[in-house]
């Protein structure tokens, strides 16, 4: 409230605040970015390099406000030459579950959401591709991914072959902490019976027959990479490459690490298939979300 110092080079020795000075690779911009990240409230902030004791150090002075600021859920007070740390107690909300699953596989999708849905009902907020709104930006919609608290992945083998799928599975894999938050469902060709008429070609992927079973989806996304490299090069021209050139970064993602890490995780842990799932009315997932 009453506002306060934020100070970059500074060590507590003994209860002493101590100057140690700034690395030389410190970036002003990316602690600004942070700062205003971790404050949480409407407030006000200024900054300044200063020298204390022949030691370079960053000051952002976070300026008066009317109600607390909170950094990263906690506020600090300054009283009697001590720092007093409250943290904040808040509620719990629902807890947030994102689909990932290919457009074909909706059938699904819809049937495991129905069942959460009624089992758990206003303690889950659940998110998929139906919920964007026109214009919205798809990647940075998938970016978001990391933000739920978990995941379930409807995993097919024209999943395993779409970048955008792909793609989701490499934004939740960046979280070093995302096999405690990835639920999955692997599906088989005893599932072709609720698809209807759009029935895919192959239903069941690949992932349980050993390595070399494994190795062909890699194969496949090394073909795309290789295929889409020597149009840009025959091309020849980079502006006219320039977006090309970015699907190739992603798919070179997608075979070099993302597509082997997914697939020996999904092997290692024995996903149970959807029928299993279906016949005791999810309860695993429905556990594993309110533990």
């Amino acid at each position: 409230v009453k506002g306060g110092h934020i100070l970059v080079g500074v060590e507590k020795d003994n209860g002493v605040l101590k100057p140690v000075g700034l690395q030389l690779a410190f970036d002003m911009k990316s602690v600004m970015d942070s700062v205003d990240k971790i404050l949480d409230g409407d407030c006000q902030f200024g900054y300044n390099y200063v020298k204390v004791s022949g030691k370079n150090i960053f000051v952002i002075n976070v300026q008066r406000a009317e109600q607390k600021i909170l950094a990263n859920n906690v506020y600090y007070c300054y009283q009697n030459n001590s720092i007093e740390v409250r943290k904040v107690e808040e509620s719990k909300g629902p807890s947030t579950l994102f689909i990932s699953y290919t457009e074909c596989d909706t059938p699904i999708v819809d049937i495991i959401e129905e069942k959460i849905r009624e089992k758990l009902q206003d303690k889950i907020k659940i998110s998929r591709y139906t919920g964007l709104k026109y214009k919205d930006s798809f990647k940075e919609f998938m970016d978001t991914i990391q933000e739920h608290d978990y995941v379930l992945t409807v995993v097919s083998d024209t999943y395993l072959r779409r970048q955008a799928c792909m793609y989701e599975v490499g934004e939740i894999i960046k979280d070093h902490h995302y096999k405690d938050k990835l639920l999955f469902v692997v599906l088989s060709e005893n599932e072709r019976k609720y698809y209807g008429d759009n029935i895919p070609e192959k239903v069941g992927p690949n992932i349980y027959g050993g390595a070399v079973a494994r190795l062909e989806y890699i194969e496949f996304w090394k073909d795309k990479f290789d295929k889409l490299q020597k149009m840009m090069s025959n091309i020849g021209d980079y502006e006219a490459t320039s977006e090309a050139t970015k699907d190739l970064k992603v798919i070179g993602q997608i075979y070099r690490k993302d597509m082997g890490e997914f697939l020996q995780f999904l092997s290692d842990e024995n996903g149970k298939n959807f029928q299993k799932l279906f016949e005791n009315e999810f309860e695993d997932i429905i556990q594993w979300i309110n533990k």
